[in-house]
């Protein structure tokens, strides 16, 4: 062990989510949940703190568990919405303050939020580790080189400071990405999440090989794919199934990034039986009525489109590989298989021009049963192909400009509120838009929903909210 080493509990570790924002709805932690599984196959007693459901303060908790690690999940370094930004930074700059006054415990820092700015995150916090990437096998692998004294260098994605006080961030190592251990799912978080309208989530794949110019999914997860299989997908899906739940959202980047993973998960899943619904993320290309057939009959019940923009000359300046009659297609193939869905779109990035945002309010309107979800700017990453292109270095800024205080990227001649502007006049007329967070009415109608066993995402209630009021809603729970 290292020297000086305070008298803790040997091996106890507390998983901290501090992720509490709600909208549209609070997100359950599967990362942790895979931290867990990892931990108790390798020994290690853990448990897991929620910024949304447990009823103790993190000091609390830390004080009666007494554990000699905290690890930290940051999901988030903000809300990424470009009209009314809030970082997340400073929360856990602050915990991390309070953590230091309350506890020895060695604090270690992960999640997606941190592995998008990790030497920058790890500069701006006192932690004593950091972890970029998965971190099932890398966090047990850290503590068994803490325990023994050994050499961290061999520890995937480990950010640390070496004996001389340098940061050192050591690679991803390809054999400790893949899915080597199964999540460990609590019944009572489930049931807390599922209360506050949330769906847990189940993992298919990691990775991903796209390009979107925006995205900091392959900083995350890497630029290759591992899958796990159907079986895998339908032991963990009959789990969930005990538990109580019954409609799950599968959170892979996208689904669909290879048809034969979606026909293999699919198949396994039909062949089941099993009586568990659920949604997932799509990219519109190579989407044949054929294989949305096998997904609905695989359970899938709703679709949330990546499409951003519905303008051909846009999406590829996003970094897309398929084109507005795509979208459209297979928006039809949806509507016409009873399938509900949305899609999340972009306005302002590159390219963007005011006729190419007025092409996509009109493209919008001729999908049938679509549902929209409308942000303003793309939100600046390192790493990414924005960034790439805009080159910040040339002015003399640093990924760590980048942290604190969100920056964003806004097509000239647009304006926030000018763009806020023309979306909310849009709203109005079609309410089956949402720009930014869902109105707050949402939150307390989804409640009251899930207490009467409605289940999956409820868009067409935030439609109803829009268009009636609340009277409306309130009409609609009677029912």
């Amino acid at each position: 062990m290292e020297p000086n080493t305070p008298p803790l509990a040997r091996g106890r570790i507390l998983l901290a989510n501090l992720n509490g924002y709600d909208q549209p709805y609070p997100v359950y932690p599967l990362g942790l949940a895979y931290l867990e599984g990892g931990l108790r196959a390798a020994g290690y007693e853990a448990r897991i703190w929620d910024a949304h459901v447990s009823e103790q303060t993190l000091e609390t908790c830390v004080a009666s568990f007494e554990p000699a690690y905290i690890a930290l999940s940051l999901r988030n370094v903000d809300n990424v919405q470009y009209h009314n930004p809030r970082s997340f930074v400073r929360e856990l700059l602050e915990t991390c303050k309070r953590l230091r006054a309350a506890t020895h415990a060695r604090l270690v820092l992960g999640g997606s939020g941190f592995s998008v700015f990790p030497k920058e995150l790890f500069a701006l916090a006192d932690v004593d580790y950091g972890v970029q990437g998965e971190g099932e096998v890398a966090l047990v692998q850290l503590l068994q080189e803490i325990e023994s004294g050994g050499d961290f260098a061999g520890v995937s994605g480990l950010v640390y400071r070496d004996a001389s006080g340098a940061v050192r961030m050591n690679a991803c190592i390809a054999r400790d990405t893949a899915f080597s251990t199964e999540p460990s799912h609590d019944a009572q978080l489930l049931r807390a999440y599922a209360a506050r309208g949330s769906l847990p989530g189940v993992q298919t794949q990691r990775g991903c090989p796209l390009r979107c110019c925006y995205c900091t999914y392959p900083l995350i997860e890497g630029k290759r794919s591992r899958y796990r299989t159907g079986e895998d997908i339908v032991k963990e899906m009959r789990i969930l199934l005990s538990m109580g739940t019954n409609f799950t959202f599968i959170v892979d980047s996208v689904f669909n990034t290879r048809a034969d993973h979606v026909v293999q998960v699919c198949t396994a899943l039909v062949e089941a039986k099993l009586d568990m619904e659920w949604q997932c993320f799509l990219r519109p290309r190579n989407v044949t009525r054929e294989l949305l057939q096998l997904m609905h009959r695989a359970g899938l019940r709703h679709i949330e489109f990546g499409s951003d923009s519905f303008s051909d000359p846009v999406l590829k300046r996003y970094g897309k590989s398929f084109t507005w009659e795509e979208i459209r297609q297979c928006s039809a193939y949806a509507h016409e298989l009873g399938i509900k869905y949305s899609h999340f779109l972009i306005f302002g990035g590159p390219g963007e021009t005011p006729e190419s945002v007025e092409e996509t309010l009109v493209n919008a309107q001729s999908l049938p049963g679509a549902f929209y979800f409308a942000t303003i700017g793309m939100r600046i990453y390192p790493g990414t192909p924005l960034w790439g292109e805009l080159a910040p270095e040339k002015r003399g800024e640093t990924a760590a400009d980048y942290v604190v205080d969100p920056r964003f990227f806004l097509e000239p001649p647009f304006t926030v509120g000018g763009l806020y502007g023309r979306l909310r006049q849009h709203r109005n007329d079609c309410h089956n838009w949402v720009v930014g967070d869902p109105p707050p009415e949402f939150l307390e109608t989804i409640s009251k929903l899930r207490k009467r066993g409605v289940r999956g995402p409820m868009w067409e209630y935030i439609e109803t909210l829009q268009r009636f009021g609340s009277k409306g809603v309130e009409e609609l729970q009677e029912v």
